[in-house]
């Protein structure tokens, strides 16, 4: 092992954009450099976090549009900050080459000044800006192609037994005609080679056959026996595609004695492992800077993504689900490639061709024909003007908005099937989603030295004005009226469609003062009071502090050669949840086939609803 010297001066940017010396730091923050990210291709920003950053969780899901899991130390609900600004991300609308660096600060203390959403900790996402070439200019272009096999290890599930029960199993209609042909479990009759009806058994008007079990069962039917054989051991590796993960960025920047600019375009383009199924996203940062005199600074950086699909995978429990129907109870009586033409003849458009019509679904006819649509814009913009008043005194002012619309569609076609939706008769579903958030932020921020330098003061005293509007608009057809026309309109019965707003306000006022001793020891106190407008009004006011402490031993003391940096630390910090619990809009229905209906509990401590159980949508 080599010996690596490390600058234990480096500064780290913390809470509300302020940058402070590590060693001085009273609480856990941790760094990592956005470069260590992108060598490594991710398509979501925070996947690459994972093992990177002590007691942080990431559970790093392969389905598309999965949001990766993040939490510290087991608690979850982190916050987002860029440059300062809080936003409302669900992490795939920010680049990984448009970010310099990831501060990471945990617990209470770290995030006390951003209030309750921060109490389980914060990640800080510093964006680049400019250029750091020494020409003042510079162009980059970053290129990867990842390619995924989906799965390290297959899941082992038995093909020695047939579909049935109790080890009997002949197939008539699907539907329960024959003996458990219809919601079957996987313990029918051993695989033998023996004759019994099957799904793909001609049919003869007029003429019985019959089966005999071991157990002295007798069927009679129509359907012509035919070898009772595992064809489908590995119908799931026929299934599976390769997936694909190619992603291209170009940025443009440039630096002068005055200003940074820099241009980033990125898109990544994902294949899924399941057929027919793909994600796009597109992102665009741009960032500018301009020194308009020696004590006012202007700066500003919008950010747009853009996310499209025509169709991802549902992998939620249930019949509309790939898994559930391949893995879980579908039996190996039957091969995968022989599914492909998912159709019965003569009805094309009508009925699908599988080995069971009560429960569950043809793999290639939920791929090709039950398709759910995602299209969604984000945006986050600031513009922060920072003005100098004298050595020791400046002032801040910092608007920002983040919004985002949401349009998410479902086309379950006839003779599909799942809970609640027995009669197979096809449903149309839609929800649209918007969100707009404006922060209104202020800071007037001091720093001074006393006694030769024996004291210091730095801090700041701040206020921000946050105001959120959230809507959602759901609707459903309950069943289709023409097969294959996806509308609202072409409701068997009467479509269900509902709408919903929330609305909130919250007034807040912050303090953060950090007291050096030399180079003894400094101690560092934040507070922060909130205004809620959707709290009740004698509880609608909290405030919630921290206090903490922090000595670098090895600044004053002569210590053996074998330690190099020594340091203590210790913090203390109150912290608040709103405590908010609200319903909002539709509750959805038990056995949607869309999986709508779930509830989660939302980053504002609001249980809302959201209507696609495999996407978190933000609310207020």
């Amino acid at each position: 092992m080599s010996s690596v010297s490390k600058d234990l001066d480096e500064v780290l940017v913390t809470a509300l954009g302020v940058k402070k010396e590590t060693k001085k730091l009273a609480y856990a923050a941790q760094e990592v450099k956005g470069a260590d990210l992108t060598k490594a291709r991710e398509p979501n920003a925070v996947n690459g976090l994972k093992g990177k950053v002590a007691g942080l969780n990431v559970n790093i899901t392969p389905e598309l549009l999965r949001t990766p899991s993040i939490n510290f130390r087991g608690d979850g609900s982190i916050l987002f900050v860029v440059d300062g600004v809080p936003i409302k991300t669900d992490t795939w609308n920010i680049s990984p080459d448009d970010i310099e660096s990831y501060t990471f600060l945990k617990g209470q203390t770290a995030g006390s000044l951003y209030g309750s959403l921060a109490n389980n900790g914060a990640i800080i996402i510093n964006t680049k800006k400019g250029t750091k070439d020494k020409r003042g200019f510079s162009v980059d272009f970053n290129s990867s192609t990842m390619f995924e096999k989906g799965f390290l290890s297959f899941p082992r599930y038995q093909d020695e037994y047939g579909p049935g029960s109790q080890g009997k199993y002949a197939f008539k209609d699907g539907i329960g005609g024959g003996l458990n042909d219809n919601d079957y479990d996987i313990w029918g009759p051993r695989f033998d080679g023996q004759l019994i009806p099957q799904y793909d058994g001609v049919v003869t008007p007029g003429q019985n056959y019959t089966t005999t079990f071991p157990n002295g069962t007798v069927f009679t039917g129509n359907v012509k026996p035919t070898p009772w054989l595992a064809r489908g051991k590995d119908n799931l590796k026929k299934y599976l595609n390769t997936g694909i993960v190619s992603t291209n960025h170009l940025a443009v920047a440039s630096h002068t004695d005055k200003s940074d600019v820099r241009f980033g375009l990125g898109h990544t383009y994902q294949k899924g492992i399941v057929p027919n199924t793909d994600l796009n996203t597109t992102n665009f940062n741009l960032s500018a800077s301009y020194q308009l005199s020696s004590n006012f600074k202007v700066s500003a950086n919008i950010n747009y993504s853009h996310q499209y699909t025509k169709n991802f995978p549902d992998v939620n429990y249930g019949p509309n689900s790939l898994i559930y129907n391949v893995v879980i109870w579908a039996g190996a009586d039957w091969d995968m490639n022989e599914m492909r033409n998912y159709w019965q003849e003569g009805k094309v458009g009508i009925q699908q061709k599988y080995a069971e019509y009560q429960r569950y679904n043809n793999p290639w006819f939920m791929a090709y024909e039950w398709l759910r649509g995602h299209y969604k814009n984000d945006i986050y913009a600031y513009l922060n003007m920072d003005w100098k008043i004298n050595k020791n005194l400046s002032f801040m002012y910092r608007p920002s908005i983040t919004t985002y619309d949401l349009f998410r569609n479902e086309k379950m076609p006839v003779s599909a099937g799942s809970y609640g939706r027995d009669d197979r008769k096809g449903d149309y579903r839609e929800d649209r989603r918007s969100l707009f958030e404006a922060n209104n932020e202020m800071q007037l921020k001091y720093t001074n030295k006393f006694y030769n330098n024996l004291l210091s003061v730095d801090g700041f005293v701040g206020g921000n004005l946050n105001t959120i509007k959230y809507a959602g608009n759901y609707s459903s057809t309950d069943y289709l009226t023409i097969p294959g026309l996806y509308t609202l309109s072409n409701s068997l019965n009467r479509p269900s469609i509902s709408s919903w707003t929330a609305d909130q306000l919250v007034l807040s006022g912050y303090y953060s003062f950090d007291f050096g001793i030399s180079k003894y020891a400094t101690i560092a106190t934040t507070g922060r009071y909130d205004k809620h407008s959707n709290l009740p009004i004698a509880n609608n006011k909290y405030f919630y502090y921290s206090i903490g402490a922090a000595t670098v031993i090895s600044d004053y003391v002569t210590l053996p050669s074998t330690i190099s940096f020594l340091k203590f630390k210790s913090s203390y910090a109150t912290g608040r949840d709103a405590g908010i619990q609200s319903t909002v809009g539709p509750l959805g229905f038990a056995g949607n086939p869309l999986g709508y209906g779930d509830n989660y509990q939302s980053p504002y401590g609001i249980t809302r609803y959201a209507f696609s159980s495999d996407y978190n949508y933000e609310a207020v």
